[in-house]
């Protein structure tokens, strides 16, 4: 069985500092986490493989090559990284991604499960998994707690509403995982020290990809286009109302009758 989960970055919450009055953000310290979710995504893989003849590929694509994403998710217990780099991946949308990852899937070979992250911290788009499915023609999990393998499907527990509800999918097959739905474990000591080793290069573990080898320049072409960022007005100060029920009623249908009527 071959499970490729996806990690990617995000900018660490902490080191940003919003200035409304300059409208303006500020990067005090530029330190990047694993998302969230993508560490309950690769937990979830990592659980299945403890109880099965399983290979966890960890795929990911920065900027920058020499982070610590794939290196934590080879500390924690993961057989390759294959990171993503080359012109043109700064730009990449969600659009340029999918289809990156489904070939980078295809050219592994296919896979039995792919695992990602439901939600991206700083965005909160939940769109990557979903479409990755799609350009796979493969069945999807959608907002996983827990996910096992069972008789050739894949089976999660899924919260809807009050309930919790267990789904399942023929594999192969794309679960997305819920930010918090499970505790990632700690990385390994000694295979964090091995992998940091020869003045902190990734000797022999990293494995890089050039993203023109997998997609045609069309293909790299983003479909989103920035316009720019900007903060939303200040939110108006509302007016305080005395009297009596009825009478703030009163005010607050007229208010609304002005605010619909212009």
């Amino acid at each position: 069985m071959r499970i490729v989960v996806i990690l990617r970055r995000v900018l660490d919450p902490a080191g940003i500092v919003a200035h409304r009055r300059l409208r303006r953000l500020f990067v005090n310290r530029e330190a990047y986490l694993l998302e969230p979710a993508d560490g309950c995504a690769l937990e979830a893989a990592l659980r299945i493989k403890d109880t099965n003849d399983a290979e966890v590929v960890v795929v990911s694509g920065q900027p920058e090559p020499n982070d610590d994403t794939l290196r934590r998710g080879l500390a924690m217990g993961a057989d390759r990284a294959i990171y993503l780099t080359g012109e043109g991946f700064e730009n990449a949308d969600d659009a340029v991604m999918v289809r990156a990852l489904a070939t980078v899937v295809n050219q592994l070979g296919g896979a039995d499960l792919v695992v990602v992250g439901a939600t991206k911290l700083d965005s909160g788009q939940e769109q990557l998994g979903i479409r990755l499915a799609e350009a796979l023609s493969w069945p999807q999990l959608v907002g996983a707690l827990s996910v096992e393998t069972h008789d050739g499907d894949a089976r999660a527990v899924r919260r809807h509403g009050g309930q919790h509800l267990l789904v399942a999918a023929s594999l192969p097959a794309v679960v997305t995982v819920r930010e918090g739905a499970l505790q990632p474990r700690y990385p390994d000591g000694r295979r964090l020290i091995n992998i940091y080793r020869s003045e902190g290069e990734m000797v022999g573990t990293l494995e890089q990809w050039n993203m023109a080898d997998l997609l045609t320049p069309d293909e790299l072409t983003p479909l989103v286009e920035s316009t720019g960022l900007d903060f939303p007005p200040e939110r108006q100060r509302g007016e305080r109302v005395a009297g009596s029920l009825e009478e703030t009623a009163q005010v607050v249908a007229e208010a609304l009758r002005q605010r619909l009527s212009g």
